[in-house]
């Protein structure tokens, strides 16, 4: 919030809708809490390291353009892992970010964010790893995407399903975050409805806050006296099969997973799967507060 401008602190102070403020408190708590540096100057403005999964990864300073009160940042996003670089996304995509600042009451703030990908059209590997190898997943069957409880028929054609059950569970204990904000004198909630508005700005499927999404049945618990300062989220598949988990998460936002597809067995001793997430935005670094553009 420090670093938007000021016109849109403006225009956000007198809004009345809450679910764009409500998405951007949600963000803020997603921020990983450990394992983050972030550097002043040098090549890399943030690197993540996780050691346990022996993966690094680093946004790096391209170029760095200043013209009095303007600034422009140009970024990429590198991968590493045990020390070497690894392919992106496709294997040969690379993305990359323009960020714009402008100077305002002394505080460098966030004007234009450009995002940019490159595609290797000229490449054939590019094209195995694409187009081809989704067609060999479609002719084999394993690409086939089917709706939760129903069937793959043509006449009835299923949604893209984009997010699996461990990153449903995750945003939906970002909503409860921001939805304990808005709230304080109820705190955290085990109504999934009441999660409905903020889980949408969030991208979430209204679909989950009726309880079922993409073969999996989620359900809020724990949310013990008013306010209530505790809440749990589990993931369980709807349909038991071999090798199907569950997920689930609470207030600590450690994502946990069990392999027997339970939900009290994720809470009492499923495993963690990915960190707790911090609530300070702060923890990223970026403070250019100082009238310092980066160099």
């Amino acid at each position: 919030m420090k670093h938007l401008t000021a016109e849109v602190q403006e225009t956000l102070a007198k809004s009345d809708r809450k679910s764009g403020l409500a998405m951007l408190t949600g963000f803020s708590s997603m921020t990983p809490q450990k394992g983050l540096q972030t550097f002043e100057t040098g090549p890399v403005l943030f690197a993540y390291s996780d050691p346990a999964q022996h993966i690094k990864y680093e946004v790096q300073v391209d170029n760095d353009d200043m013209n009095g009160d303007q600034d422009e940042l140009q970024l990429s996003l590198h991968a590493f892992r045990d020390g070497q670089e690894q392919e992106q996304d496709f294997g040969l995509m690379s993305s990359r970010l323009t960020v714009s600042l402008k100077r305002q009451q002394n505080i460098w703030r966030l004007n234009n964010i450009s995002v940019g990908v490159d595609l290797p059209i000229g490449s054939p590997e590019f094209f195995k790893k694409t187009f081809l190898s989704a067609g060999e997943k479609a002719a084999s069957g394993t690409g086939l995407v089917t709706r939760a409880g129903g069937s793959a028929d043509a006449k009835d054609p299923a949604p893209v399903v984009s997010m699996p059950p461990e990153q449903v569970v995750m945003l939906l204990a970002v909503t409860e975050s921001s939805f304990a904000r808005q709230h304080p004198e109820n705190g955290f909630t085990c109504s999934l409805s009441d999660l409905a508005e903020t889980a949408k700005a969030l991208g979430i499927d209204r679909q989950v806050t009726a309880g079922t999404y993409n073969g999996y049945r989620f359900n809020l618990t724990g949310c013990e006296g008013k306010p209530a300062g505790s809440f749990q989220v589990t993931a369980e598949p709807v349909a038991a099969a071999p090798g199907a988990k569950s997920f689930c998460t609470d207030s600590t936002q450690n994502l946990r997973v069990s392999d027997d597809g339970r939900g009290a067995s994720c809470l009492s001793f499923g495993k963690v799967q990915r960190q707790a997430m911090s609530d300070d935005v702060s923890s990223w670094g970026v403070d250019v507060s100082a009238g310092v553009p980066r160099k």
